[in-house]
């Protein structure tokens, strides 16, 4: 954690009248690390004002006031992360329908097409569009956790789209996590 991390947990612990350092604690760093130092000014100035009214008694912080803002913090902070890759979900469902369509005409068994799958997986084999692959980091990263062979297999299409956002938003969180950390060691040394 940052100083101001530090800081902040300090504060928003010891105004917490129920807050349990056993049960609580590593939760709250957790938190706490996801959310970018410049917004914790903003994120106490939610729990302070409690616009959102959580607690009945005006001035009262409670653990679960804090998880209640931090966590529509990180959501916010989510969405704007995702902003760029927005159609990324589209794009890569329309890359699924390439490739199926790629490996259904390349292939004429189930062997055959397990091994091109297989070289998909172990990027062997590339798919190019203007010299470079079709699929990218996030791409492998999405077909990766959703599983090759169940990514390409053409009878798997209920909720194939949700669940590649879902997964967009996985890796997301992940990489947002990372930057923070890399902040943090950053202003360690």
């Amino acid at each position: 954690m940052t100083k101001k991390q530090q800081e902040f947990y300090r504060i928003i612990t010891n105004q917490m009248f129920d807050f349990n350092e056993d049960f609580h604690k590593e939760f709250t760093i957790d938190r706490i690390e996801k959310i970018d130092d410049n917004k914790l000014k903003y994120l106490l100035e939610a729990i302070t004002v409690d616009k959102d009214a959580i607690v009945k008694k005006k001035g009262f912080v409670t653990y679960a006031k804090f998880v209640y803002y931090a966590d529509k913090f990180i959501e916010e902070e989510l969405k704007t992360a995702m902003l760029p890759n927005f159609s990324k979900t589209e794009e890569l469902y329309k890359k699924r329908e390439i490739l199926l369509y790629a490996i259904e005409n390349k292939t004429n068994t189930i062997a055959e097409k397990n091994q091109l799958i297989e070289d998909l997986q172990n990027k062997k084999l590339m798919f190019k569009d203007d010299g470079k692959n079709i699929l990218d980091e996030i791409d492998y990263f999405i077909i990766e956790r959703f599983g090759f062979y169940k990514f390409f297999d053409q009878n798997q299409n209920y909720m194939i789209k949700e669940q590649i956002e879902q997964l967009l938003k996985q890796y997301t969180k992940e990489n947002i996590v990372e930057k923070n950390v890399a902040h943090t060691l950053e202003h360690r040394e």
